[in-house]
């Protein structure tokens, strides 16, 4: 619990001057007032202190200079391309962990936005569309990194922190621009007013989100919290109902009185709305299905009351499941061309985990099957 009365005993002990001390107790209090359950940052050094970690690798982190702040390595997706991942510096991973704990999970997210949250999972996400009529499903480009510093910076302004804690929270929470980015083309990630006091604080591209820091996630759902309601009221206005997963949005209208031309008026506004707050829709992923069709969310089948693991889910479960059990895993692994034995062992019970949330019957002998393989040591 904030007792300014013990805090300015202590400081004035240290002796600090009585106007220092009035400034630090107005801007806790401010802070406060705000959120009652965040915590006061005061300076870069006062953060260092939480979270228990070098000031001058922090401050070495928000100039972007001297440290390699992240291992990059790309993993592939499943439907094709790459996905890039940034893993922070240790010292930079713990502060990012304790921003995320102690700012970010208290604050509130759209009910709407279901990835990443305690509460919620994509059997929820997609239980919303059951019975779905009509499926539209848009694709975010690029989600984090269409997440500029500037929209992390503004998200901890308006919890009261002061503008140059705002902005050191901002540079811990994302990842320099490359001069060879794309971006550099965009007047909207060049910087324009540049830091002429803290000179190392002076960068020509705004940073973006990484995808591999434990602070993305949830400053994502935060920051997309406007978008969010936008969204959510564009569908309610035409009857839909709403739901974002990371980057994938989905809306279902499950009333007769819906047709082709309705989805097509529902795709243009979504992408306005999109594209006015600076996110690109990707248009080859965006999907409209009708009645009669099979509809997927998320990889859950939705066309009964429930979400249902999908039939070609659950035929490459079964289909691995045999073939081990007819070849042995170290064969199987191979015809499958996994890399190793225990990376398909991994997949397999990865995919039988998943299924947990959906059937837990179907797992359950699943897991049988797969606790009676002689699996290599």
């Amino acid at each position: 619990m904030w007792l300014p009365q013990t805090y300015i005993k202590e400081a004035k002990s240290k002796g600090l001057d009585s106007q220092t001390i009035d400034a630090a107790v107005d801007q806790v209090d401010t802070v406060l007032r705000k959120a009652e359950n965040i915590p006061s940052l005061l300076t870069l050094n006062h953060l260092a202190t939480r979270v228990g970690v070098n000031v001058k690798e922090l401050r070495q982190f928000v100039d972007r200079t001297d440290l390699d702040a992240y291992q990059r390595f790309s993993i592939r997706k499943r439907r094709g391309g790459r996905r890039f991942i940034s893993i922070p510096a240790p010292q930079l991973m713990r502060t990012q962990r304790w921003i995320n704990e102690f700012i970010l999970k208290p604050l509130p997210v759209h009910g709407s936005s279901h990835a990443f949250e305690r509460h919620s999972s994509i059997v929820k996400a997609a239980s919303v569309h059951c019975g779905a009529r009509w499926l539209i499903k848009i694709d975010v480009e690029d989600f984090f990194g269409s997440i500029s510093e500037i929209q992390v910076f503004r998200l901890f302004r308006s919890l009261e922190y002061q503008p140059l804690v705002s902005f050191e929270l901002a540079r811990l929470c994302t990842i320099g621009t490359s001069p060879h980015s794309p971006r550099k083309e965009y007047p909207n990630w060049r910087v324009h007013k540049r830091n002429k006091i803290i000179q190392g604080y002076s960068q020509q591209l705004l940073g973006y989100l990484p995808q591999g820091a434990p602070s993305s996630p949830r400053l994502s759902n935060l920051i997309m919290k406007p978008l969010d309601e936008a969204l959510y009221l564009e569908a309610k206005q035409k009857g839909l109902y709403y739901t974002r997963y990371s980057d994938d949005l989905c809306f279902s209208y499950h009333n007769t009185d819906f047709n082709r031309r309705n989805a097509t008026e529902l795709v243009s506004a979504v992408y306005r709305i999109l594209s006015s707050a600076g996110y690109r829709p990707n248009m080859r992923k965006t999907t409209v299905v009708p009645p009669g069709s099979k509809k997927i969310v998320l990889g859950l089948n939705i066309e009964n009351d429930q979400p249902r693991l999908s039939k070609p889910f659950c035929d490459k479960v079964d289909q691995h499941l045999y073939y081990i059990k007819k070849y042995g895993p170290v064969e199987h692994s191979h015809r499958r061309k996994f890399d190793s034995v225990w990376g398909m062992k991994s997949h397999i019970r990865g995919s039988i985990d998943f299924a947990k949330m959906v059937e837990p019957e179907r797992s359950a002998v699943w897991l049988e099957d797969f606790n009676r393989v002689e699996w290599p040591v």
